[in-house]
């Protein structure tokens, strides 16, 4: 659910066909017997154990997306969701020619896959052409600009339109923000205006909440209990990161205002200083610095008793730094609920 400014080029134009290279792993099977993620989820939910998904991208560096699932052994993802770059997305015909979802239809017979929707551009001819395509999930976000020529202002538009169009057999996600969300510059977020609007897609049909980045588990723990007591009960998945470099983690700051706690920035940017200087020396402290981060918040969570088990990593297609994570929380027993 993170975004991100988009650079990936159109198809056509001279461009090369888009072929992503993807490892798959015998544990993956060879052909689904549940596609859809909103059962998963609730199956997850009632063993009361540690669970993910990973969010990935359809390029890297203009690169096609190159992923390993080898490296995620033996704890594989439950889902894989595909970011929508909606300022290149939504001008490309036909719309399965869209990168992200030709990256979805490669996915989905070895994994369960959730393309993400925006609302950028979006018409009510392009909303059907993208449910004719039967996905069995998506994800429908509201997107960080608002075009004057797209036909839906809010998300709850594609969540009533994809559980009409399919008969409530599609998984729906909508996207959730522990510290709140306004589109207006200046003006403070507004929980009760995020929670009532929360509570109108839930009913609408949505499945499933991801939340937006937040580093501080007291704020999380906090928005899980504000949407229980606004009577919302679907199942809530925390958004994580996995960085690599004080670049990343300024990208994320900056397009969904996620801060680390004064402290922790000041010791982040040491280590930025120190790695610039010397690249060689210890270049894996940043990952380590966040894996420990979402360690603690992982763990403080779990132990919190919000009924809150699973987590969607944001990978920024830094695989290595995702499976490091996924590795370490398997070092400390917490897949098996220790």
């Amino acid at each position: 659910m993170a975004h991100f400014e988009d650079t990936t080029l159109a198809p056509g134009n001279g461009h090369a066909p888009y072929v992503p290279c993807v490892t798959f792993v015998s544990e993956l099977p060879n052909e689904l017997k549940e596609q859809r993620i909103a059962p998963l989820i609730e199956e997850r939910q009632l063993q009361r154990r540690l669970f993910y998904g990973i969010e990935i991208m359809p390029r890297t560096d203009n690169i096609p997306v190159c992923l390993n699932f080898t490296g995620f052994l033996p704890m594989l993802p439950l889902f894989a969701s595909v970011a929508w770059l909606g300022r290149s997305s939504w001008k490309v015909e036909p719309i399965g020619q869209v990168e992200s979802l030709q990256l979805a239809s490669h996915l989905a017979p070895r994994i369960p896959v959730m393309p993400h929707l925006t609302l950028y551009r979006l018409s009510e001819e392009r909303l059907d052409q993208f449910l004719n395509l039967n996905f069995s999930n998506v994800l429908a976000l509201g997107g960080d600009v608002i075009h004057p020529a797209q036909s839906f202002r809010l998300s709850q538009s594609i969540v009533e339109k994809a559980k009409a169009r399919s008969s409530d057999q599609m998984s729906v996600c909508v996207g959730g923000f522990p510290e709140g969300y306004n589109k207006s510059v200046g003006v403070p977020p507004n929980i009760t205006f995020h929670l009532k609007y929360l509570k109108d897609k839930v009913d609408a049909g949505a499945d499933c909440i991801i939340t937006q980045v937040c580093y501080q588990h007291e704020t999380i723990i906090d928005y899980v209990k504000q949407v229980r007591a606004a009577g919302i009960k679907v199942p809530i998945m925390i958004g994580i990161t996995s960085y690599e470099t004080f670049k990343k983690y300024k990208t994320i700051e900056r397009l969904q205002g996620a801060r680390l706690q004064p402290g922790l920035y000041e010791k982040l940017e040491k280590m930025n200083n120190a790695f610039l200087e010397d690249p060689r020396k210890n270049p894996y402290q940043i990952r380590q610095f966040f894996i420990q981060i979402y360690i603690n918040l992982i763990c403080h969570i779990l132990k919190a008793d919000i009924d809150v088990f699973g987590f969607q990593i944001f990978t920024l297609n830094n695989y290595g730094a995702a499976a490091a994570l996924v590795k370490e929380l398997q070092n400390q027993g917490l897949f098996d609920g220790k």
